[in-house]
Formats: structure tokens, C-alpha cells, sequence
């Protein structure tokens, strides 16, 4: 049976072995179904300022719909997983099961039943830090028992690992003036980032939804980002949205 030290050793191999996002998607994406978690976030940890955590996910393949929902309903502000990351490093176990040992307090029941319409009946966040001291969160999520202490440990010292090497991709690779995004890029992504959809976009811009779409691919494409919540942030990043 492989010790602790044996999985941190083929963590750390498969985290070196990516060069691009889209290969540290895929390894989420694995690690995620290895532990029986459907969903999966790695954001940058809300301010106080922050009012939306779309424009904060870095990498998710949370449904656009819940994330959409998420923002409209404004529960980042008092958002209970993430006010305890802010004031421990500890992981966040928690459920939105009715009487759950973890079930979150602050979420009422409407915002809980939502989530489980998603599918996201149980997960766990962890705090990660980059090399500069930014914190951020990897968060788990689908429907499964909660994680004892081994796995714990074992899934903390992956997202962290995970979260650094992220950090390292995207500062190599900020995009060139060559690649800046043009207007319609821009305003496109400006949208995506307050959490419209792309028919709301299209009405918006009196473009068709098929534009929009190409827009937005185009954008992730200049940006070198696995999706729209990926481009978004990294469009941030190299100053491109305000």
C-alpha cells in the first residue's frame, strides 16, 4: 500500500509534468475523479471588495449556469466557506445535505437545494498560497462522504502543489502585445466577467450569440486560457479588463 511520502512523490512528478494550463486541467480534472469529486474551483481569494467570484475562478468546471445563479444571488459577500478560509489555513469540510455533520451555516436552505440541483451535494476547500503570498482556494466537490484526515492531508498538499505550478504557467505566459485582445474581445469578456451568458451578452452588444461565442473562443486563444473563467482572470492579470 503507498505511504504518504509515495503519493506526495507521484503528486510531484505529475504536477512537474505539466507545461501548459491545459495539461494542469487535465490533472485536476483526474485528481478530482480519482477522489470521487465531480466539480472542482481554484480561485484567487475574495477581498473584501469583491462582489462576484466569477471574475476570481481561475480554473472550474463548475456548470455556468450555477456560477451565473452564484453571482446574481451576491453570496460571495457572506459566502461561509470562504470567510474561513480567510481566517484559517484549515481545510473547509462541508455539506449542503439536510442535518449533515457539516452541513454550511449562513447558506439557507433555497441556496443549499440549489446547489444540490448542480449535483454539489458535499466538497472541501483548501487554502493555497502562491510564491508571492497571495492566497487563494482549491475547492472539491460532488456527491460522496466527507474525507477523513489521511485524504485530507493527501488532497491539501496536492491543491497546493497544483495552485504554485498554476501560478508559474500563467506568469510565463502573459500575453504579448502582438496577441492584445481587440474591442469587441474585450467587451465580450468584460461581460463574462459580471456573470452574463452569451445570448445576454449578444443582446447586449446587438450581436448575434455565434459571434459572441467566436469572440470569446478567439480571446481564450490570445490569452492561452482553458476557458472562459480562465481567460477572464488572466485577462485581468495582464491589465486588459479594469
Amino acid at each position: 500500500m503507498p505511504t504518504l511520502d509515495d503519493t506526495r512523490n507521484s503528486y510531484r512528478e505529475r504536477v512537474a509534468l505539466c507545461t501548459t494550463t491545459y495539461d494542469l486541467l487535465r490533472l485536476v480534472r483526474e485528481v478530482a475523479a480519482e477522489h470521487n469529486y465531480k466539480y472542482f474551483s481554484i480561485v484567487r481569494l475574495p477581498s473584501s471588495k469583491d462582489e462576484k467570484l466569477a471574475p476570481l475562478a481561475v480554473l472550474t468546471n463548475w456548470p455556468e449556469e450555477l456560477l451565473r445563479r452564484y453571482d446574481e444571488l451576491g453570496l460571495l459577500k457572506n459566502s461561509p466557506i470562504y470567510q474561513a478560509l480567510k481566517s484559517s489555513t484549515k481545510p473547509v469540510v462541508w455539506s449542503n445535505r439536510p442535518g449533515a455533520r457539516h452541513t454550511l451555516k449562513g447558506h439557507n436552505r433555497q441556496v443549499q437545494d440549489m446547489f444540490c440541483s448542480h449535483g454539489l451535494y458535499d466538497g472541501v476547500h483548501f487554502s493555497v498560497q502562491e510564491p508571492g503570498g497571495k492566497r487563494g482556494a482549491v475547492g472539491l466537490a460532488g456527491d460522496r462522504p466527507p474525507p477523513d484526515e489521511a485524504e485530507l492531508a493527501e488532497l491539501s498538499f496536492a491543491a497546493n502543489l497544483i495552485y504554485e505550478r498554476l501560478w508559474e504557467l500563467d506568469k510565463g505566459s502573459k500575453p504579448q502585445k502582438t496577441q492584445k485582445l481587440s474591442q469587441r474581445e474585450g467587451e465580450c469578456l468584460m461581460w463574462t466577467a459580471s456573470g452574463k451568458t452569451s445570448a445576454e451578452i449578444a443582446i447586449i452588444l446587438k450581436l448575434s450569440e455565434h459571434t459572441v461565442n467566436h469572440y470569446l473562443t478567439a480571446a481564450c486563444q490570445k490569452l492561452g486560457a482553458t476557458n472562459r473563467a480562465h481567460a477572464v482572470y488572466k485577462a485581468m492579470r495582464a491589465g486588459y479588463l479594469d
